[in-house]
């Protein structure tokens, strides 16, 4: 079903003219009341059909379309009536009623909200429903009592919370300044007042706030100062006095407040993270030396995006400075929850799916710096900012092989394998570590699929071993890349070399030459050294820093795999390092057709849920070793278990190492101290 021309025609009208009314549509369209009503009908029937809001139609006979609806049909959103009096849908009258509830002066009734919205009360009684719902995530109530009348509840920070982000939301719904001053029953006089205010600030802390944000603030500081006048305060305790007392945006904020009396002191630190979370066009990035760790985060950050991508920034140095410049008044916004403006974050993941993605890996060290997670939108801000340096030194990320692994063998051996991979191929980006369910309903876009099983996939697969040997790391490049050159980089660089030989010298058989060439770049990357261009883990720990002295047990013999797993795990739980459920969830997880490395260490291990409280390893040694269902002998036993998927990363790679060294078992075997396997244990750390 198709919207008619002509009702797109009618639609465009009631857009552009906000106070037309039903006959002045006849007559334009020189149509009758009976028709008029049959083609809004059928407009309404189409939007229904597209599972858009339907067109309403006022008591006073106006006619509202959802701003939804004007882009879908493309049509211009400026209202061109130079009457104030418009009409809005019923999402930007559910965030007026939110203005209207911020008046100090007023006792709100369900008059003052038809009478400033034009609307019927019948018409504001639905419109509070919407208005309720927006108020649910930021735990406020909306009231209502015949003494008070309309009121929000909640505590003021909350109610902080919700008015600077409504501030924000308004100025995005093509909502008139002069409605919005309405609502909030204030004058353009009494802003500028504010706006001296902010121009002596911005002097003062010599930095510009950028437009739409200095347009946002002035609103905020006035309705903020109001509040406080009318004696609605943030509670002492919400902010902390240190963290922001230093800041010379807190003494911006004494000039700000100077001609106000008695502020108190948490309203002076509240209006400073105003300002902090404010973000500015250009400032001189040493303002944020009392942050000392947020340049080397972001440098970590970076680095980490590097490896990941093997891509070097040609000028670290400037990028690190726009990241600062964004991240400072970010980091507050993050770290007290404050409100944002609604960013490009939807289309940023769509259009910008893999760099999005890369970026918010990549940005663990921001984390743990912030002590909080970065939302999306932060992270979209970053992409942007990222992405702009890429495409300034005409780096692609898309011409980049990307590659994910699939693995059903529990997280440890599917980083494991991940990590394994990116040794093996640095100059590949790879995504994620999936299990087969978030393999089918992925969204980003890969070229290659490593897996240790068969599965369905249109992309390249290549079904590998969780643990390789050097010998099969080299066998399965040659492969990889065999398949890969003959679209990717070699086709490239041999047309690159071959300009350059027909520049300086006579070609007889090109074709000869080309064949010659691709078999020596074959060889090239089959036999390149693998350890070259590695990827760290970022972890400081080592195989001898979990399996220490006290971990380490003798035993002649155990009845079964359950048993031993048992005695394995035990000083674990004495020191309280897991609880006796993870050693259950260990037995019923426990396949001995990969949790053995090298078929000589099984490897017992299982999901943390909220059992595992310090990462951690433990290993048991068999005078008489125990036959698996697989016929393998296995003699040693490690436990393992982690807090997170990539502490124990590292130590896990060394204990392979040691797996695959037949003279470092056999003498763990013939050990008759815990000393001497600590000293082998030893020799096997710190081997990257």
């Amino acid at each position: 079903m198709k919207i008619q021309s002509e009702n797109l025609s009618l639609i465009t009208e009631m857009v552009n003219n906000p106070n037309v009314k039903g006959k002045e549509l006849e007559k334009k369209f020189k149509i009758s009341r009976r028709q008029l009503g049959y083609r809004i009908q059928k407009i309404n029937d189409w939007l229904i059909e597209q599972d858009f809001p339907e067109i309403e139609r006022t008591s006073q006979g106006f006619f509202i379309v959802d701003e939804t609806v004007k882009h879908w049909i493309n049509v211009p959103t400026t209202i061109n009536s130079s009457n104030e009096d418009c009409f809005y849908t019923s999402e930007q009258r559910a965030y007026l009623i939110l203005l209207i509830l911020f008046r100090e002066d007023d006792l709100i009734s369900l008059n003052h909200f038809a009478i400033d919205l034009q609307v019927s009360k019948n018409t504001v009684l639905n419109d509070l429903k919407r208005t309720k719902s927006l108020l649910s995530s930021y735990n406020i109530e909306l009231k209502y009592t015949r003494q008070d009348g309309y009121y929000l509840k909640g505590s003021e920070f909350k109610l902080r919370n919700l008015l600077t982000a409504l501030i924000d939301k308004v100025f995005l719904l093509n909502i008139s300044k002069g409605m919005i001053l309405k609502c909030l029953n204030i004058t353009e006089a009494e802003l500028e007042i504010i706006d001296r205010q902010i121009s002596k600030i911005e002097q003062y802390l010599e930095s510009k706030f950028i437009d739409q944000s200095t347009e946002t603030l002035r609103y905020k500081l006035f309705l903020i100062i109001k509040r406080i006048q009318h004696q609605k305060v943030v509670s002492p305790f919400s902010i902390e006095y240190e963290a922001l007392s230093d800041t010379e945006e807190y003494q911006a904020t004494e000039l700000l407040i100077s001609e106000q009396q008695a502020i108190p002191r948490q309203e002076k630190l509240f209006i400073t993270l105003q300002l902090l979370s404010t973000s500015v066009q250009w400032s001189d990035v040493s303002d944020a030396a009392y942050l000392p760790d947020l340049k080397s985060a972001l440098e970590e950050m970076v680095e980490h995006f590097e490896k990941l991508t093997c891509i070097t920034f040609e000028d670290k140095v400037s990028l690190i400075n726009r990241l600062m410049l964004h991240m400072k008044p970010a980091f507050y916004r993050i770290k007290y929850e404050l409100s944002d403006i609604e960013s490009l974050q939807n289309n940023l993941k769509e259009d910008y799916k893999e760099l999005f993605h890369l970026v918010k890996i990549s940005s663990k060290p921001m984390e743990k710096f912030l002590q909080h997670p970065i939302p999306d939108n932060e992270i979209a801000y970053l992409t942007i900012l990222i992405g702009g340096t890429l495409r300034n030194q005409d780096e692609d990320i898309d011409s980049k092989v990307k590659a994910v692994v699939v693995c059903t063998q529990g997280t440890s051996i599917s980083q494991l394998m991940l990590q394994e991979l990116r040794n093996v191929f640095p100059e590949f980006i790879f995504l994620d570590a999936l299990s087969l369910r978030e393999f089918n309903h992925y969204a980003l876009d890969f070229d290659i699929v490593f897996s240790p099983m068969h599965i369905t996939t249109d992309k390249k697969l290549h079904i590998t071993k969780a643990i390789l040997t050097t010998r099969e790391k080299q066998e399965l490049r040659q492969h990889v890349l065999g398949q890969l050159n003959n679209s990717f980089e070699t086709d490239v660089q041999i047309e690159r070399l071959l300009a350059t030989i027909r520049e300086h010298t006579e070609i007889h058989d090109e074709a000869a030459l080309v064949h010659d060439m691709k078999a020596q770049f074959n060889e090239m990357n089959t036999y390149a050294s693998i350890n070259a261009s590695s990827v760290a883990i970022n972890n400081l720990l080592n195989l001898e820093d979990l399996i220490t002295y006290k971990h380490i047990q003798f035993i002649q013999q155990v009845d079964n795999v359950n048993e031993a797993i048992r005695i394995t795990a035990f000083p674990l739980v004495e020191q309280g390092y897991i609880d006796q459920s993870y050693i259950d969830q260990m037995i019923y997880s426990f396949d001995d057709t990969y949790m053995v490395i090298n078929q000589n260490i099984a490897i017992p291990h299982a999901e943390n849920k909220n059992n595992v409280h310090r990462t951690s390893m433990s290993m048991l040694i068999l005078e008489e070793p125990i036959t698996l269902s697989t016929e393998y002998k296995v003699s040693v036993f490690v436990v393992i278990a982690a807090t997170d998927k990539f502490k124990h990363l590292r130590p896990l790679l060394q204990l392979r190492d040691l797996a695959q060294n037949k003279e470092g078992i056999q003498h763990i075997l013939e050990a008759n101290t815990k000393k001497t396997v600590s000293d082998i244990i030893h020799s096997f750390s710190n081997i990257d």
